[in-house]
């Protein structure tokens, strides 16, 4: 019994250590069979990967927006973060959109390109709502409880769709994102350029303290800011020692180097890695925060 109880013990710590530590993996022969497509609010016909829980809908949904680095291996695969997080909002009984902004435009990751053909201020807010109308349109899906939820890019992407008066949002939509979360967006062009910044919908960051490639200190600021101009409720978090990508399931913490015209000399050395303790409060925080958001 002894070693039986041990065997058991074993098991579950396995298991514990697999759901915390181990990326998720989501192969390119599962993604084909949760595919589905939709249009841009700029017309641009893109692909998205829908995925529901178990049980029988409709659902509360989380519409997912990638960062730079793109939603795809070189292979086809989902990758890590990204699955992780499917994973996670799953096991809570979300149904889960990711909308993939730059595959179909011809690139894979745009991080290290000066010059991005892709911008969160443009091409990447129509992407989030032609992927609501998308959702609205699905019996699985209930059109007035869909969540946005972004990571660096996309997270700026998210900033700049839910503004209020953003010019992608369509004149007709019934119902908006009932809320948003974003993962270390960079905030210093957005509060420069839209100087009144105010959120249509409550916003929840998520930002580390240590992030050298999207700093924290503006985002905060504009939170702060937006809610002091009446804007629907900003909210963040801040984690210390935490660096951009804080909440990777398995990242090891190292530099790399990043390119944008914004940037002086045009590219810039950053740190990222995963922070366990960041992580875990990071999920901890989204999963009341969610909980909350549609329980009103």
């Amino acid at each position: 019994m002894i070693r039986f109880g041990l065997l058991v013990f074993g098991l579950l710590i396995l298991g514990c250590q697999t759901t915390n530590s181990s990326p998720a993996r989501v192969p390119a022969s599962t993604l084909k069979a949760q595919a589905v497509s939709f249009v841009s609010g700029d017309g641009t016909p893109l692909t998205g990967y829908f995925y529901k829980p178990e049980g029988e809908g409709p659902f509360n949904t989380i519409l997912m927006m990638h960062g730079c680095a793109g939603l795809l291996n070189k292979n086809g695969s989902m990758k890590s973060r990204e699955a992780a997080w499917l994973e996670i909002l799953r096991g809570q009984g979300y149904a889960v959109m990711l909308a993939d902004s730059f595959s179909a435009r011809g690139y894979g990751s745009i991080c290290r390109i000066k010059n991005r053909p892709i911008k969160p201020d443009g091409e990447r807010p129509h992407d989030a709502y032609g992927a609501l109308r998308w959702l609205q349109m699905q019996a699985d899906v209930r059109p007035d409880r869909i969540v946005l939820m972004g990571w660096s890019n996309g997270a700026m992407s998210m900033l700049w769709a839910v503004r209020k008066y953003a010019p992608q949002r369509p004149e007709q939509l019934k119902h908006d994102f009932r809320a948003a979360i974003g993962f270390y967006p960079g905030c210093i062009t957005l509060r420069r350029v839209v100087g009144d910044y105010r959120a249509a919908v409550p916003i929840l960051l998520q930002v580390g303290l240590a992030d050298d490639w999207t700093k924290p200190k503006p985002c905060m600021a504009l939170a702060d800011e937006a809610n002091a101009r009446g804007s629907a409720k900003m909210m963040y978090d801040a984690y210390e020692g935490a660096y951009h990508a804080f909440d990777h399931p398995n990242s090891r913490e190292r530099t790399i180097t990043t390119k944008h015209s914004a940037y002086k000399s045009g590219q810039r050395t950053v740190h990222i890695g995963s922070n366990s303790k960041a992580r875990s409060k990071a999920i901890a925080r989204v999963k009341t925060y969610l909980a909350e958001t549609f329980s009103n």
